[in-house]
């Protein structure tokens, strides 16, 4: 093979499994995205168990999501040293040195993942909204029933905590 058939087909190597890594990370991103409705779902039946285990489950998920992103960096650097590019180049500014069936690859795949990420991104800030409500609910009520059994006295008639009178206290500072 010739020098400059081998240095085209090497960056064609190297931009097909750059390629590959974005498709996998898309692929993984519809899955955090599948895993965040469930747990939306698991918080609006407040079972926290189940949000809980789906939570680690989304954490392994991102932990192959970290794995790709590294092995991404990788790809784009050999191949930002082999065109000739500015470190720290885009995938766009790659794409745009690579022949045409690798450009429109790697740039419809960025262009997927990207909105994914925005979209997963959105609905994780939803979620953690929804929970962090949630949460303040839940001490609201564990607050409130603390406090009513801190002032109670029985039992009523009627099976409910009846409240006591409350105590009216003063200090007297100047003694």
């Amino acid at each position: 093979m010739s020098t400059s058939l081998v240095s085209k087909r090497v960056p064609e190597v190297l931009a097909q499994q750059l390629g590959d890594v974005l498709a996998r990370q898309f692929e993984l991103y519809g899955e955090v995205q599948q895993q965040l409705a469930q747990r939306k779902d698991a918080l609006r039946q407040a079972d926290l168990e189940r949000y809980g285990s789906l939570a680690n489950a989304e954490q392994r998920v991102l932990a192959e999501v970290f794995e790709l992103d590294t092995r991404r960096t990788a790809l784009s650097v050999e191949l930002t040293a082999l065109l000739g590019l500015a470190k720290g180049a885009s995938i766009l500014e790659i794409a745009a040195r690579l022949e045409e069936s690798s450009r429109g690859r790697l740039e419809g795949l960025r262009a997927l993942l990207k909105q994914r990420i925005e979209e997963t991104r959105h609905e994780g800030s939803v979620l953690r909204a929804a929970a962090e409500r949630l949460a303040q609910h839940m001490a609201g009520i564990i607050q409130t029933v603390r406090s009513a059994l801190a002032q109670t006295g029985v039992y009523g008639r009627h099976g409910r905590v009846a409240l006591g009178a409350t105590v009216a206290s003063t200090i007297d500072l100047r003694s």
